[in-house]
């Protein structure tokens, strides 16, 4: 997972992007009652109940609540869009990281999940990494109860390529990342999505949860699909507090993996 490896990268491109934003707005896209998100987490956040129980709504609001952000979390600061700022003058923000459509929970779970020693275990003794990838792991299908306007910094919306000439052309911030790691040759886009380090992104993040109408990012993950390069789909970050609830969110299922890939449904119940 990414790190903030250039604490002045991130400032520099914190002030370009509320600078570009000022200039002409940002891409937008609205999510609506009723849309559906999904999460997941791994078991030791949401233990998976005794066969014929049942999983507590309010354990599993738990699962809802963001995690980075929160003072003396630098050694868990992995998120890219959202955490710590390592400068005084930006606020921390939390946030929650879902997807709106499933191959994208897949495609991530597959990126990270090879790592992972029980993955690989269950690779080795025949099962694809694709229904291995959510091992031991829950996925929250999540319901939307209220309306959120989010950035939308995918390709599907016209407006993005715009913003993000904008935010990439302010004075400084090409000069300072070319003086980095980054190629001069590197589109912005490339830099965002950085697999090493997130300063670029993080910058640009905290730049837009500073955006009062803003509930969080849309983005299209870079993760590629086994099926097809175009099967990619979209991350949802929500800003949020760190170990605070989100309003308008609830819990719809909760869907727990075995190594094999092997799927168990538990109804929810009251707590």
């Amino acid at each position: 997972m990414p790190t903030v490896a250039r604490k002045d990268v991130l400032e520099a491109v914190y002030q370009a992007t509320l600078e570009a934003i000022g200039e002409g707005g940002v891409p937008t896209v609205p999510l609506i009652a009723g849309d559906i998100l999904f999460r997941a987490v791994p078991e030791i956040y949401l233990p998976r109940p005794v066969s014929g129980g049942s999983v507590s709504r309010g354990k599993a609001a738990t699962a809802l609540e963001p995690r980075d952000g929160g003072v003396g979390s630098e050694d868990k600061d992995k998120n890219r869009f959202t955490g710590l700022s390592y400068t005084p003058s930006i606020p921390a923000v939390a946030g929650l990281y879902c997807v709106l459509q499933q191959q994208a929970l897949v495609n991530e779970a597959m990126h990270y999940g090879w790592k992972e020693d029980r993955i690989r275990n269950a690779i080795k003794a025949g099962t694809p990494l694709a229904s291995a990838a959510l091992a031991n792991r829950c996925v929250i299908k999540i319901v939307l109860m209220s309306r959120f306007l989010m950035a939308d910094l995918s390709p599907h919306n016209p407006g993005t390529e715009d913003f993000f000439r904008r935010l990439s052309s302010r004075p400084g911030v090409m000069g300072l990342l070319a003086k980095t790691q980054y190629a001069s040759k590197v589109s912005f886009w490339e830099r965002l999505v950085d697999g090493d380090d997130c300063s670029v992104a993080r910058g640009v993040g905290l730049a837009l949860s500073s955006v009062r109408y803003l509930n969080g990012i849309v983005v299209q993950t870079v993760r590629r699909s086994g099926r097809s390069l175009d099967e990619k789909g979209d991350n949802v970050v929500i800003f949020g507090k760190t170990g605070r609830p989100i309003s308008g969110l609830r819990v719809d299922q909760v869907f727990y993996f075995e190594p094999t890939g092997r799927l168990q449904r538990f109804p929810l119940s009251f707590p």
